[in-house]
């Protein structure tokens, strides 16, 4: 029955949502680029960098991208690195000129080695079978290993450890935009995961609606609550069950649904699924 309503509501959702424009969110980047090269590549940056306001995320993502023009990749690949002063003032958060540039030069070092990010991916994983969390962590320590050992605290955070229980939201939302089927949204580029396999990328607005939907009872921001509130939606949807993510975190981001907001709980396709309707003005 619980699954049953949650499905309704949930493909209620994505009909209300479905057409919507990209804008604000960061998968707008790369889907600039009609190259798969580019737009993998893109991707990553844009995913990588996606924390902060909205707002705050689009213009530093701006500046970074006008750098890389007309290509991403070439701009990364070329026979020499970006010179490091061609980062300076570009900053993001806590992320120094310094550590934009580390991570430019660990993924051009990424891409020059194994060609795609793809196939770094799956170079980690060798020929054990797919797990995402172990292939993940595979993934990102290739990054941690090619920027080195300087400004650790902006190395980590970039690149962060899912094996230690990090929920890796940025790279769980990279590889939703790279394997989930072109949907106008995602982008389908990758065959080296199973859609069924992906896990949602846990950022403030997906916790607060998998408490409020009581996807679930975790209270720790971590990779076990993001396989939780997966598992929640595969029941739902078992081959694709992070499809939910974008139109589910949309409601945050665009502030359709605030604690704060009244009036919104009546036109809302999860009302009747929402713990909090009727608690704190929706």
């Amino acid at each position: 029955m619980r699954n049953g309503a949650l499905a309704s509501g949930m493909e209620r959702l994505l009909a209300a949502g479905r057409d919507a424009a990209l804008s604000p969110d960061p998968v707008l980047f790369p889907h600039r680029y009609p190259d798969p090269g580019d737009a993998e590549t893109a991707a990553f940056i844009a995913a990588s960098f996606a924390f902060g306001g909205v707002l705050q995320i689009r213009r530093f993502l701006e500046r970074l991208f006008g750098l890389l023009q007309p290509s991403p990749l070439a701009a990364l690949t070329g026979p020499g690195p970006l010179p490091r002063d061609a980062c300076d003032g570009l900053s993001h958060r806590f992320i120094s000129p310094d550590g934009v540039y580390r991570f430019l030069r660990a993924v051009r070092e990424a891409c020059l080695d194994h060609g795609t990010l793809e196939r770094l991916y799956l170079d980690g994983r060798g020929g054990e079978p797919p797990d995402l969390r172990r292939d993940l962590a595979r993934f990102l320590s290739g990054f941690r290993a090619r920027w080195g050992d300087a400004f650790p605290r902006q190395r980590d955070f970039l690149f962060p450890r899912p094996e230690r229980g990090s929920a890796c939201k940025r790279h769980n939302l990279f590889l939703r935009w790279m394997v989930r089927e072109a949907d106008g949204v995602d982008l389908g580029l990758w065959k080296a995961v199973s859609p069924r396999d992906l896990i949602v990328p846990l950022d403030t607005h997906m916790v607060r609606m998998g408490e409020c939907l009581g996807l679930t009872r975790r209270k720790t921001r971590d990779w076990r609550m993001a396989e939780e509130i997966t598992a929640s939606l595969r029941a739902v949807c078992p081959e694709d069950p992070v499809k939910f993510d974008y139109p589910l975190t949309r409601i945050g981001i665009l502030r359709i649904c605030t604690r704060n907001r009244k009036g919104i709980c009546p036109s809302c396709p999860l009302a009747p699924l929402c713990s909090r309707k009727g608690k704190s003005g929706g």
